[in-house]
């Protein structure tokens, strides 16, 4: 294989300023391994927390980010059956995505249906996967019917509302900035809430009539989800999913809220799960992804691709308010 190149993360901190990149050789695959040539990149939540250090004690360094990215097989190991040379996957399981050639396990390269774009491809797993899941399990197997859900405007946030209305729930929306209600039209809501003209915790109590929720999702963590966590209704569950704040939930909300149930749902935990144990619940939830994402449900709007060789430009895109849409890498040459 021919030289590539490669983000690198060698000290935790700010992506926009530790993320480099660097020329590598790739190793051939070995048994039961394959090289994936990656074609397209995300740049999600997920990669900016492990950069910035808030795992420091299960990464690492150096290391090379990316937990999200579509490819196409480039050579097999020993013992691949499933796969073949040319073949359009996603390579899940660990971080590298953000690098030319990726070489991993090959039960862990997922088939790609032919009608997703590459754009498509590589958007439809962290925030797709992880809206259906928690939808299914938290939400339409309980019975919910009060549903709210924090950073409404943001990508997962809209995927959520949607894959909710399609069940017929209409969720209380909670924004940060004002201006982001507008990215809420076209859904169907009780109520949108921007928690920078009021409390969330008094809008919920006002919007529920004293009732509570039945189940908040909650992607910021922090004092906004802790106020989530307190507007539920006894019995309620707390969805704990994101650190859009950068801090966790305060260690005494449990105490406080002894009837309730706080999840912390972590993709990565479900995925290793079900891979180990019944791998085919894997495939054929991606399946069910891939038909939300063709039919808009679970899509995701792209605002920009930039090369790999640009990744620092594209990491402050990314990190550029009122931003509209993924930010993807291109690992082409």
């Amino acid at each position: 294989m021919s030289r590539s190149l490669r983000g690198i993360v060698r000290e935790f901190g700010p992506a926009a300023q530790v993320v480099g990149t660097e020329r590598y050789e790739p190793t051939r695959p070995g048994p039961g391994q394959v090289a994936v040539r990656m074609v397209l990149a995300s740049i999600n939540p997920s990669d900016l927390v492990t950069i910035s250090g808030a795992y420091a004690s299960r990464t690492v360094l150096p290391f090379v980010p990316g937990f999200e990215g579509v490819g196409v097989v480039e050579e097999t190991g020993p013992g691949v059956r499933d796969l073949r040379a040319g073949q359009r996957v996603l390579p899940l399981g660990s971080a590298g995505a953000w690098q030319q050639t990726k070489v991993t396990d090959g039960r862990w390269c997922l088939a790609v249906r032919p009608e997703l774009t590459d754009e498509q491809a590589a958007t439809a797993y962290i925030n797709p996967l992880t809206a259906l899941l928690m939808t299914r399990h938290h939400v339409l197997d309980t019975g919910a019917e009060v549903v709210a859900v924090n950073a409404a405007a943001s990508a997962i946030g809209r995927m959520l509302i949607r894959m909710l209305n399609r069940a017929g729930i209409r969720p209380i929306a909670l924004v940060r900035r004002p201006h982001s209600l507008a990215r809420l039209a076209g859904t169907e809501l009780t109520a949108a809430v921007c928690t920078a003209d009021r409390p969330a915790g008094e809008a919920l109590h006002e919007i529920t009539r004293g009732r509570g929720l039945d189940v908040a999702l909650d992607a910021v963590g922090g004092t906004e989800g802790a106020e989530l966590g307190r507007a539920l209704a006894a019995g309620g569950t707390l969805v704990h999913y994101g650190l859009l704040s950068g801090q966790p939930l305060p260690p005494q909300l449990p105490a406080e809220r002894r009837d309730v149930r706080i999840v912390l749902f972590r993709l990565r935990d479900w995925v290793h799960t079900v891979q180990a144990e019944a791998p085919d619940r894997l495939a054929d939830a991606l399946a069910e992804v891939f038909g939300l994402v063709l039919d808009g449900t679970a899509a995701s709007q792209v605002a920009g691709v930039y090369p790999l060789s640009a990744v620092r430009q594209a990491l402050e895109r990314d990190a550029t308010p009122g931003r509209r849409g993924k930010v993807l890498l291109s690992l082409a040459d």
